[in-house]
């Protein structure tokens, strides 16, 4: 059995994580999300819990809404690896049936999806993982208002490929502050150069208004996540 991207309950009393079961030649494998409370009590799975195996999905990088009440993550379908980002009621069985496509398949969405804090959105990436472009979007819960945010690509603005994304606290409405991390795509036709840098972005009614590189370092940097504590050193 293996864990992957933990992330806390907003109650703080348990985690979320991806958990995987049976090797990889094994056509039984399960990867589904599973909670556990922090003193190891009440392990359960919460995701892909399906009795007609082999299994269609991969589950994985859950978030829990800001009530606790949902989770958000990225779902794979393992026959085309095409992903797509998926929540589900935690009072739901679990089965595949229970979780709500919020992104279709085709977009190949999911990388580190996020609620806002007042859980009105979801912040995603949309590309495959270390390929460029990709590209930063949010929808709402239900699956409407699915909102491109940055304009990679677009009105000759700069070719990027982002690497994960986190809401600042405040954030509120379609305004507020994110963090981020991406790279410049100077090919676009395969992996990315070994350098990105952590930026601050603006956002107010949905468009980027401004950006501040937090890092320039040379080395590669990713997955920042926005927190409250007072900075240290």
């Amino acid at each position: 059995m293996e864990g992957f991207d933990p992330a806390f309950s907003p109650d703080g009393d348990s985690l979320a994580f991806k958990r995987i079961l049976g090797p990889d030649t094994d056509a039984k494998r399960i990867e589904g999300i599973w909670i556990v409370g922090l003193d190891g009590s009440t392990l359960h799975q919460v995701t892909n819990v399906e009795p007609k195996l082999p299994a269609a999905f991969s589950d994985s990088w859950p978030q829990f809404s800001p009530d606790g009440k949902m989770l958000v993550f990225e779902r794979t379908r393992l026959e085309d690896t095409r992903h797509a980002v998926f929540v589900q009621s935690l009072d739901s069985s679990g089965s595949p049936e229970d979780a709500h496509q919020l992104t279709p398949w085709k977009m190949d969405c999911g990388i580190t999806p996020e609620f806002s804090p007042d859980g009105k959105l979801v912040l995603f990436r949309c590309g495959a993982w270390m390929e460029a472009p990709s590209m930063l979007w949010w929808v709402h819960p239900d699956g409407t208002g699915l909102h491109r945010l940055d304009k990679t690509g677009l009105e000759g603005s700069p070719v990027r490929s982002y690497l994960g994304s986190s809401f600042s606290p405040s954030f509120s409405g379609r305004e507020g502050w994110i963090t981020t991390t991406w790279f410049p795509c100077t090919s676009c036709s395969g992996p990315s150069v070994d350098v990105a840098d952590v930026f601050r972005v603006r956002i107010e009614d949905g468009d980027v208004v401004r950006t501040t590189n937090l890092t320039k370092s040379e080395m590669y940097e990713s997955a920042p996540d926005w927190g409250t504590h007072q900075p240290v050193g």
